[in-house]
């Protein structure tokens, strides 16, 4: 199980909900490149949060990687902390604050009331931690997990600006057909009416679509793809007839599999 490392992100902690071997490693496109390159690996990265929305990093390499799915999804509630060396005091003494960007934004509000200012950010809460630690003068925002791995003294608990929910996504090489909804990708032509043809086939077979999201494409200027999710799974018939129909009013579409929610109990997460 490849995970956003270091230990002690919220990544390595819904990885520990999933049995087996926990590897942490510094990018989502490093997880992706192990999965396709390891038939039997499985990796879990975030996809969604309830503040930021989509992840681009990970949407981008399930677009990239036409030969990896998505098999089930966590939520977990992303509770942050300031935390810091333990050789500071108070918060005046702060002088570099280290924190994923996603993390930056979601405890926006609360940065500005503090007045810290020389703000770093880097590639994972965990990573924040750990570079807090070893800074004489520096602070992160991560979990209580992540204080706790790396000897940080919390200074403010659930700095977040609001309810702050991250959905993380498992992935394989192995296609899945059943579930509670399915995901999809694909481009349309650059004519008008070409999204509302495809849109509208989701209409024609009452498919209720829980999220569509475009993103440029990398090698074309000013094209895009598309990312939806619909309520559903690969094997009912229902969804059967539509990609039919919407295959022929879209171009390279791309099939990431049907997927349900990863059954868990509280107690399994650590820290």
């Amino acid at each position: 199980m490849y995970y956003l490392g270091p230990e002690g992100s919220f990544s390595n902690e819904v990885a520990n909900m999933v049995n087996g071997n926990k590897i942490p490693l510094r990018s989502i496109s490093e997880i992706f490149s192990r999965v396709y390159t390891d038939n039997n690996a499985i990796g879990v990265v975030p996809i969604e949060n309830s503040i930021e929305g989509p992840v681009h990093e990970t949407l981008d390499n399930l677009y990239k990687y036409d030969e990896i799915y998505v098999n089930s999804y966590i939520e977990k509630e992303i509770k942050l902390v300031l935390a810091v060396n333990t050789n500071v005091k108070r918060i005046e003494e702060i002088k570099r604050l280290y924190s994923h960007n996603h993390a930056i934004q979601e405890a926006r509000e609360t940065l500005q009331k503090l007045k810290i200012e020389n703000i770093i950010p880097v590639e994972s809460t965990s990573a924040a931690a750990l570079y807090a630690s070893k800074d004489n003068y520096g602070a992160a925002i991560c979990s209580e997990y992540a204080a706790s791995v790396y000897g940080l003294k919390i200074l403010l608990n659930n700095i977040q600006d609001n309810l702050n929910i991250t959905r993380f996504v498992t992935i394989s090489k192995s296609l899945t057909t059943s579930g509670e909804r399915t995901m999809i990708f694909f481009n349309v032509p650059h004519k008008p009416g070409a999204l509302y043809r495809a849109l509208e086939k989701f209409y024609k077979y009452n498919i209720n679509l829980t999220m569509i999201y475009s993103r440029p494409l990398k090698v074309i200027p000013w094209q895009y793809y598309f990312y939806l999710e619909f309520e559903g799974e690969l094997r009912n018939s229902k969804t059967i007839n539509l990609l039919e129909e919407l295959n022929a009013v879209v171009t390279n579409i791309k099939i990431k599999g049907s997927y349900s929610r990863l059954q868990y109990q509280a107690s399994n997460f650590l820290g």
